[in-house]
């Protein structure tokens, strides 16, 4: 192993010039390579999670025009669309002084449609929503963040709130709304507003295919519903996953085009100049190859030397590459403006595709060196 490394040494040292640019060319693509395949592993993981964390069978109505929607017409979409699909209607609540959380009211389907999945506690009920109970769920970040329990009590405006669920949602609760966003029932006058019209408006419109229909079949539904007098389908928004997933979409493109395009262009430049670093090599080593030869030194031995070198200079600059982008990530935190994710395979691409790249470049000169006559050689020292 010794005598290996002090022959790749040898080698590299033979033309250091070529072999720093080829290692430096080499390490910058690789480090746009990681930073690619990171922030696209991180954007995969967060398109599943928003997928999961939404329902891939649900979608949300909001309205930028006015009348809102109001509690009737939240009734009149659940009859009609009965088994076919779970229907709730949310409202965000104005801020007012002394409301630490934004807080909105919904019915007691809500944690059925969102897909919650409680874990202490429970859900508001139907008794909660037809008593106006001052209740409340909210999910598990804020009862990590505020050290809350189950049966606390917590202030929304000039009244106090009992806090009955813990949920996990795995992301944004709803579409506008804050994830930290506090739930109470639908009835409850919460802020004293004194406006009673205020507290049957509808903000956003949540539906959620029931079994035996299709996500598709059932917008179609809400479409034609919509269509009928008196809901007024002007200004309506549709968020669905799709709608939601286009964002990530973009990102990754984007990524995709300037990370992949600087780090091709690096292992382009690495690769031409490790190809012509190795064929040099082989034209100013001919009388070393000729003594190996001549001591008993066999071709596939003498290949396997010029190989080595290549292998040896793409594994260091993987390295070095994938270092330097996990330490640059991780020191830049929250100002990296994407997300990112050094999971086994972003650590391992960058390492196989710098061994593709050695063996791809070493292959010719290899087979150069291999072929060259013992006499030959000697005769050129």
């Amino acid at each position: 192993m010794k005598k290996l490394a002090a022959d790749l040494w040898a080698g590299l040292r033979t033309g250091p010039a070529r072999a720093g640019l080829a290692f430096l060319s080499l390490a910058l693509g690789l480090f746009a390579v990681t930073i690619l395949l990171s922030t696209l592993d991180a954007l995969r993981r967060q398109a599943r999670d928003l997928v999961d964390s939404f329902g891939a069978g649900a979608f949300v109505l909001t309205r930028s025009a006015e009348p809102a929607w109001n509690r009737r017409q939240v009734d009149y979409f659940r009859e009609n669309l009965g088994a076919a699909a779970g229907v709730s209607g949310v409202k965000s609540l104005p801020p007012v002084a002394g409301a630490a959380f934004a807080a909105a009211t919904t019915d007691a389907d809500l944690a059925r449609i969102r897909g919650w999945r409680f874990v202490a506690g429970r859900a508001l009920d139907e008794t909660d929503v037809r008593q106006g109970a001052r209740h409340a769920v909210a999910p598990a970040g804020l009862f990590r963040k505020n050290r809350w329990r189950v049966g606390d009590l917590i202030s929304l405006g000039p009244e106090p709130y009992r806090l009955v669920g813990c949920f996990e949602s795995g992301g944004d609760s709803v579409p506008g709304l804050s994830p930290e966003t506090v739930f109470i029932p639908y009835t409850a006058d919460a802020l004293e507003t004194g406006n009673a019209a205020a507290l049957v408006r509808v903000d956003a419109l949540l539906f959620r295919a029931g079994e035996g229909i299709s996500p598709e079949a059932l917008q179609r539904r809400v479409a034609a519903l919509l269509a009928q007098p008196g809901l007024g389908a002007d200004g309506v928004e549709w968020t669905t996953p799709e709608t939601l997933l286009r964002g990530v979409r973009r990102w990754q493109r984007a990524i995709g085009w300037t990370a992949g395009s600087g780090g091709a262009l690096g292992l382009l430049l690495g690769a031409v100049t490790l190809a012509g670093m190795l064929l040099t090599g082989v034209r100013e080593r001919i009388p070393e190859i000729g003594l190996r030869r001549a001591l008993g030194a066999r071709r596939r031995e003498i290949a396997f030397l010029f190989v080595a070198e290549a292998l040896a200079l793409t594994g260091a600059a993987a390295v070095a590459g994938l270092l330097a982008a996990e330490g640059a990530l991780r020191a830049l935190g929250g100002r990296f403006p994407l997300p990112f994710h050094f999971g086994a395979e972003t650590r391992l691409l960058p390492l196989a595709l710098a061994g593709a790249i050695a063996l791809l470049c070493s292959v010719g000169p290899a087979w150069m060196a291999a072929r060259l006559p013992p006499a030959e050689a000697l005769r050129n020292e």
